[in-house]
């Protein structure tokens, strides 16, 4: 619904009744589960059998599997939708907590807070547990994993030798295949990643993605300390229109992901929704906290001042 009015053909805002103030607030929520789902299968995940295996780095690709449990990360969100006339409908504010409540050598799982704050009124959203293995599956879904030929890489001017390996995920009503480009000596290891999404049944394309590393090493400054990390652009295309994700990205900080700034448009190519991240605070727990033989102790606490 628009939220605009005003004479003379110029807009301006008006604050939305209570109850769709709610119902934005609870797709917002929604859309930001999906966010981090997509996060998940960006280049954080996994590197496959068998060579993560080999290589002792399975865990230590994910985003959040090289972590101990009671890690976490709160960032937040700043989200503005528009019209088909570029006009802006909503903006809101999402201050999202993702905690990693288990870690287990097949599976994270994690657990999603989300406070959306629409026209000043806060609205708190019932917490999400998300479980996900380390190729990027869900809870019931197979991986089967193909070696393909090696591929030279170029990022920022510098070649790269990278292994590839093709994953097939089933399961449910959608059927994922994934190439994916690794140096298992480098961080991040996994560089490129291209994903076909289609329907089970018809073999229908859905989606398609490309995730791949632009800048392998760059300054950031994070709560007020300077580390080094790595950016990242994804660009994700299906009937409706196209979604582009730029991000940068820590490998010691929960999540991996400490500031993004996305833009989607329609298929028309007009903009619909364009929002911003950063990291606000994280704790870390040792990665063996999961383990038996004792309960990590804390390796680094940071909140914003």
């Amino acid at each position: 619904m628009d939220h605009y009015s005003g004479d003379s053909g110029r807009s301006a805002w008006r604050e939305p009744p209570r109850s769709e103030v709610g119902a934005i607030a609870l797709r917002i929520s929604r859309l930001h589960i999906v966010v981090l789902l997509a996060m998940l299968g960006q280049l954080g995940i996994a590197l496959p059998a068998p060579c993560a295996e080999e290589t002792g780095i399975l865990q230590q690709a994910h985003a959040w599997g090289r972590f101990g449990k009671g890690s976490w990360r709160r960032v937040r969100i700043v989200t503005e939708s528009f019209d088909e006339q570029g006009n802006l409908t909503n903006s809101s504010t999402t201050d999202n907590k993702t905690s990693l409540e288990e870690v287990t050598p097949d599976r994270v799982t994690l657990k999603v807070e989300v406070t959306v704050e629409i026209a000043g009124q806060r609205f708190l959203s019932p917490q999400q547990i998300i479980k996900q293995g380390y190729a990027g599956e869900n809870i019931g879904q197979t991986v089967s994993i193909k070696p393909l030929q090696p591929e030279l890489l170029t990022i920022a001017g510098r070649e790269i030798r990278c292994e590839t390996q093709e994953i097939e995920i089933l399961g449910g009503t959608n059927k994922e295949v994934s190439q994916i480009c690794f140096s298992p000596q480098l961080t991040p290891p996994i560089l490129k990643r291209k994903s076909i999404v289609s329907d089970a049944v018809s073999g229908k394309t859905t989606q398609e993605a490309i995730t791949e590393v632009y800048v392998l090493e760059k300054r950031l400054q994070v709560l007020g300390e300077e580390k080094i990390g790595f950016s990242v652009r994804q660009v994700q295309k299906n009937d409706r229109g196209s979604t582009t994700t730029v991000s940068d990205h820590i490998y010691d900080i929960p999540g991996e992901v400490v500031s993004h700034s996305l833009k989607k448009l329609d298929s028309q190519g007009r903009l619909v929704r364009r929002s911003t991240l950063e990291l606000v605070a994280f704790g870390v727990e040792e990665d063996d906290a999961h383990r038996e033989t004792g309960r990590g102790r804390m390796r680094r606490h940071k909140r914003t001042r």
